[in-house]
């Protein structure tokens, strides 16, 4: 394990209470940019550019890294594919891809993943596409010569899809590549382009538990609650730590589809309101309505001037005329849940405001209290550390008054949890019980005061952990672009290909960063009900020959959005043990049939978050393959 060449250290923060938290610090490094072995070190998600069209110099492009993905595609408009030879006179498009493809060796070969001589090989061909100005939705008509042809094997149908592959120098962190792109439609994506291989071979790695990562330590530090404006209109604006996408207060609104506009009523503050006209990005889809959404400039008092994609919506019964999502926020800020109107202020990065050392968290947390797994989520509202459950009784006592109230075990069972109350607050017109107990955070063991509250009727009966903003002095800064931050793991680099031990078997798999949730081979797949729960048996095999038939719960259902051409389809969603490198976790695993592929199971997002560090173009960095020697 190369643990040796990582310069990624951790944080470790103390509480007020002498509570301390791990979180892995990616911000700070010898060199200008985050490198491994003179290699940037990307978040799954990045800031793409593309520094050769001059319409679009500075403008950045969201991308998704993906080590699991062979070759870079982007979305691109009004694709036009023809040859300037005169043998394939007549031809264009897809019928002109799929004629080169078949001449040198037909597409059940992998003749055009490898590098050739186009003069040798004689294609002139050429490439007419164009790209769509995000802010202005100006289309920039381009041209390029046809670097090769990209054929995609269907999941659900025997014809492969064709593409035109182009070659463009794209620039991530200010790194320049020049990249084979193929070319496609993934309006239906909220990523316009996917950085594979063809731009992280030798060139970068990839923090799966990351978005943004090279631009984290610039972030600006804004307040849970702040002030602005958009196109001269003040707004109030509020954070979102549960949605991705922004809003902006509309009315009247009107969508042009033909001329792809939108005009619509902006509405301030004190009811503030101005009628513009917004080129359409796109449609979106939440439930049974639609939404158009739009390009706005969001300007702080001070310093922050930036475009932020918003859709439109009345929100003349909210607080705020702008609320940010996660998109949004991961992109550009980081949130001190203490502070408000921090953009009429000077800039603080959070790579200065690090230097008082306060609280990271993420808002999806894990803790251990008292020997009990519990949830746990910061506050914008909540002080003081509080633990939320279905009920509790406070019991007069000599001395001092006791509460009782009830954790489930690792089991599952519920257990009686009896302490003495060391004070009592009052918030409104509850009295909440302050005790304190026994933590594991960041794999330490320290003693934390906490206040109880029962659960609300809307939030279930699962007990959970609240971060108040005072848990520390020195604040709590919320990170949304990663997970877990509490968690204590070991950070370390592994290739595209690793050993992994699942329930006990070991085999290959395959690392892939833009997977969101881990999968495996699953034949004989069978569903029933068992004591009221969904069950799923089924059989993992592979072409080493191991075959073990395993019965599990099924937790979830996923629904596994389909590539062009491709129909969308479902798999159960099952708990696994697996272990990679130092790091084991039990993780969520859909099931599907992958006997096709070599590799019985790639692990994504999910497990990957827990420190790993992959490349996309090395494998078995933990060790050798198996049968290996």
């Amino acid at each position: 394990m190369k643990k040796s060449a990582i310069k990624l250290a951790l944080i470790l923060a103390s509480m007020t209470s002498g509570w301390a938290m791990a979180a892995p610090d990616l911000s700070t490094t010898q060199a200008p940019l985050l490198t491994i072995e003179n290699k940037i070190v990307l978040g799954r998600v990045e800031s793409v550019y593309y520094q050769s069209i001059e319409a679009l110099e500075g403008v950045p492009f969201v991308g998704k890294i993906d080590t699991g993905a062979d070759t870079t595609s982007m979305h691109a408009e009004d694709i036009e594919v023809i040859s300037n030879n005169p043998k394939y006179q007549g031809l264009s498009n897809e019928k002109l891809l799929q004629t080169i493809v078949d001449e040198y060796g037909g597409s059940a070969s992998d003749w055009w993943l490898e590098e050739f001589d186009n003069e040798q090989r004689n294609f002139q061909g050429i490439v007419r596409f164009s790209v769509r100005h995000p802010y202005t939705g100006e289309k920039i008509t381009l041209e390029r010569p046809l670097t090769r042809t990209s054929v995609i094997r269907s999941r659900t149908s025997s014809t492969p899809i064709y593409r035109p592959v182009v070659t463009l120098p794209m620039t991530i962190a200010g790194k320049t590549v020049e990249t084979e792109v193929n070319l496609t439609d993934r309006s239906g994506f909220s990523a316009p382009i996917l950085i594979g291989k063809t731009f992280l071979a030798n060139n970068a790695w990839v923090m799966a538990g990351y978005d943004y990562l090279q631009a984290q330590k610039d972030a600006q530090v804004i307040g849970r609650r702040e002030v602005g404006s958009v196109d001269g209109v003040n707004v109030d604006v509020s954070l979102s730590l549960k949605n991705n996408y922004s809003i902006l207060n509309a009315q009247n609104i009107q969508v042009n589809q033909k001329d792809g506009s939108v005009t619509f009523d902006l509405v301030g503050k004190d009811k503030e309101s101005k009628s513009v006209t917004y080129p359409l990005v796109k449609m979106l889809s939440m439930g049974d309505n639609e939404y158009p959404m739009v390009y706005v400039t969001f300007k702080g008092e001070k310093e922050f001037e930036q475009p932020i994609l918003v859709y439109l919506k009345d929100r003349s019964k909210n607080s705020t005329q702008l609320r940010l999502g996660l998109n949004t926020i991961n992109q550009h800020f980081i949130i001190d849940t203490q502070a408000k109107n921090k953009l009429t202020k000077k800039k603080q990065s959070f790579k200065a405001r690090m230097s008082d050392s306060p609280l990271v968290v993420s808002p999806v947390e894990t803790l251990i209290l008292d020997g009990h797994k519990l949830d746990a989520e910061p506050s914008f509202t909540v002080s003081t550390p509080l633990l939320k459950v279905a009920s509790f009784e406070m019991i007069e006592a000599k001395g001092r008054d006791k509460v009782e109230y009830y954790l489930s075990n690792d089991l599952g069972n519920d257990e009686i949890i009896r302490k003495t109350i060391l004070r009592k607050i009052k918030v409104g017109d509850t009295v909440r019980p302050v005790v304190d107990g026994e933590f594991i955070v960041g794999g330490k063991d320290v003693n934390v005061e906490f206040a109880l509250e029962a659960l609300d009727s809307d939030e279930g009966d699962q007990p959970y952990f609240v971060i108040g903003k005072k848990a520390k002095k020195s604040g709590v800064l919320v990170n949304t672009r990663s997970e877990n931050l509490l968690d204590a793991y070991p950070v370390f680099t592994a290739g595209h290909i690793e050993n992994a031990t699942v329930e006990g078997l070991q085999f290959p798999v395959k690392l892939d960063t833009g997977a969101d949730v881990s999968s495996m081979n699953a034949l004989d797949i069978k569903q029933f009900e068992k004591d009221g729960k969904n069950m799923v048996t089924f059989t993992y095999a592979n072409d080493m020959g191991m075959k073990q038939t395993f019965t599990r719960e099924v937790v979830d259902v996923m629904r596994i959005k389909a590539k062009q051409g491709e129909k969308a389809n479902v798999r159960p969603v099952v708990d696994m043990r697996v272990k990679l490198g130092d790091v084991e976790k039990t993780i969520r695993v859909n099931l599907q049939d992958r006997s096709r592929f070599h590799y019985s199971m790639i692990l994504g997002k999910n497990f990957l978050k827990y420190g790993v560090v992959v490349s996309s173009d090395e494998n078995f960095l933990l060790g050798n393959e198996i049968g290996s020697h």
